[in-house]
């Protein structure tokens, strides 16, 4: 069975086990600590572009749907959930919590060049066999950018880990990839476009927080809160480095302006030019 057949079996079962329905109906309330973690995810969308809520988005390997759904409560207003199974798409949009899905495969998008917007991949390029292709995919079907959120790889960039790395895998068969902002900018450098926007959070999963709410004395949200503090300090000291990198990547930009503008209203990310390349001329490739 390919890793595609694994991942498509994964979510066409899902609702048929008591456990991940049971998740399933946590993931739509807005008051629990595991949805404040994933909005926290998020931030590349809501904070940088949260301004742009009347552009087109497509989110790729969006397994139920909530990726979309949580751009749609945010105010985005033209937002299609894709994944390479439906069955549980069905449901959410069924349930209201989206307006448009499509199966879609990362590695190959079936729309035509500039199809939408912006894309959005969230924790999910860890979980395909050629996650640089589908990046590739992002760029042609996205008019002005992408966002990717993934896990970043602990034995790259400043504080990395010393010890020999080794493979990971998960249960649907496939490598965990793993990514640093360096790597990313790289992309942007080597396919000209306008810039990129990056920055790294600490996320701390407490088993049952789906279940937890954000309130004061509850002991999955009180704990979450310090260990993410806990975890933010030692990040601070130069001890260890986040779990995760964010990134927005400029195609272009929806006005020249744009890119200096956002730059200078979002300090706590780092914003980088990369139509720099001398014999194009300085002309974004996008």
């Amino acid at each position: 069975m390919s890793m595609n057949e694994i991942h498509e079996k994964h979510w066409s079962e899902f609702m048929a086990d008591s456990h991940h329905r049971t998740l399933y109906d946590s993931w739509w309330t807005p008051s629990t600590v595991n949805y404040w973690r994933h909005t926290r995810l998020l931030s590349p969308v809501l904070e940088v572009l949260g301004s742009l809520k009347n552009h087109s988005w497509l989110t790729v390997g969006d397994g139920a749907g909530t990726d979309a759904w949580r751009l749609l409560q945010a105010g985005f207003r033209e937002v299609m959930a894709s994944d390479l199974d439906d069955t549980v798409l069905k449901q959410t949009k069924a349930a209201g919590h989206i307006a448009d899905f499509c199966i879609e495969n990362a590695e190959a998008l079936s729309f035509a060049d500039d199809s939408f917007d912006f894309v959005l991949c969230k924790e999910a390029l860890h979980h395909m066999s050629r996650p640089y292709a589908a990046i590739y995919e992002f760029f042609r079907v996205a008019r002005y950018g992408i966002v990717i959120i993934e896990p970043q790889d602990p034995w790259l960039d400043f504080p990395s880990r010393s010890d020999a790395s080794s493979p990971h895998y998960e249960s649907v068969g496939n490598y965990v990839y793993q990514y640093s902002s360096r790597e990313l900018e790289k992309i942007a450098y080597g396919l000209n476009i306008r810039g990129i926007a990056t920055k790294h959070m600490v996320d701390v999963y407490i088993p049952d927080c789906e279940f937890a709410f954000c309130t004061e004395g509850d002991r999955i949200w009180e704990e979450t809160l310090a260990k993410t503090a806990e975890a933010d300090l030692a990040v601070s000291q130069g001890m260890v480095k986040p779990n995760y990198v964010q990134a927005v990547f400029f195609k272009n930009t929806v006005a020249v302006e744009l890119f200096d503008l956002l730059a200078v209203q979002n300090p706590g990310w780092r914003f980088l030019r990369t139509d720099t390349n001398p014999y194009l001329n300085g002309q974004s490739a996008g």
